[in-house]
């Protein structure tokens, strides 16, 4: 398929997620301080198990230049790039510090069990599924923040939270670097393997990729739901 029909399809996976009644759900509940902690605990952990996610792929794939690919953008995840100095984890350590977390909070926070069950899954579909389909299921994710996407649906999941955050806590850009930064970075690492799909997607195994990208967001609806549930428990 064209990089156009590619976006247009995994595009519909994303919107299909975004208005699912997991996530009307997760963005329905007002935010408070306590509630920003569960959701930003839980988002470490997702941002670290997503570096063991994409290695996976990139084992399993035997092109050179994608291999690069995968590197390029885990360099600016892991490392460094122009929203920091000290790779994203650092984004959420600073965010988290806004709501009274430390660095060691973050990093031994407790999965929720539909977090470890999302994980799972896409671990097992990085390590298990044919390359190409873990390129689609794991680039998918950063879609998710794609407000050219999913701006008339009240944007992405860093814009909507940011404009939660900035009226139920009174939150200013500085206090939120993890909102402002993937509104921004995401959008770049949506169009990062379009070219790959295209290229590589032999034909008669499109609907493979785009199956497996579909259970992908069929897990993001557990662990958003999975989240939704336990901020709902709390005031």
């Amino acid at each position: 398929m064209k990089p156009q029909e590619w976006r247009q399809k995994l595009g519909d996976c994303v919107r299909d997620l975004f208005l699912s009644p997991e996530m009307q759900h997760f963005y329905s509940i007002e935010m408070t301080t306590e509630r920003a902690r569960i959701y930003l605990l839980q988002l470490g952990i997702y941002v670290r198990q997503r570096r063991n996610f994409w290695p996976q792929v990139a084992a399993n794939c035997p092109e050179f230049e994608v291999k690069q690919r995968i590197m390029e953008h885990e360099h600016e995840e892991l490392v460094e790039d122009e929203h920091s100095k000290a790779g994203h984890l650092d984004l959420i350590f600073r965010q988290g510090k806004e709501l009274g977390l430390s660095v060691e909070q973050v990093l031994n926070a407790e999965a929720l069990p539909t977090t470890k069950a999302a994980i799972y899954g896409w671990f097992w579909i990085a390590r298990n599924r044919s390359w190409q389909e873990a390129i689609a299921a794991s680039t998918i994710a950063e879609w998710t923040n794609d407000d050219r996407l999913l701006g008339d649906l009240g944007g992405g999941n860093c814009t909507r939270l940011y404009k939660i955050w900035k009226r139920d806590l009174n939150f200013s850009d500085g206090q939120m670097p993890n909102f402002t930064a993937h509104s921004k970075a995401d959008v770049k690492h949506s169009d990062m393997f379009i070219d790959v799909l295209e290229k590589y997607v032999v034909p008669g195994r499109e609907q493979d990729v785009l199956d497996t990208a579909k259970e992908s967001m069929d897990l993001h609806r557990a662990y958003f739901g999975g989240m939704a549930h336990a901020m709902s428990k709390v005031s």
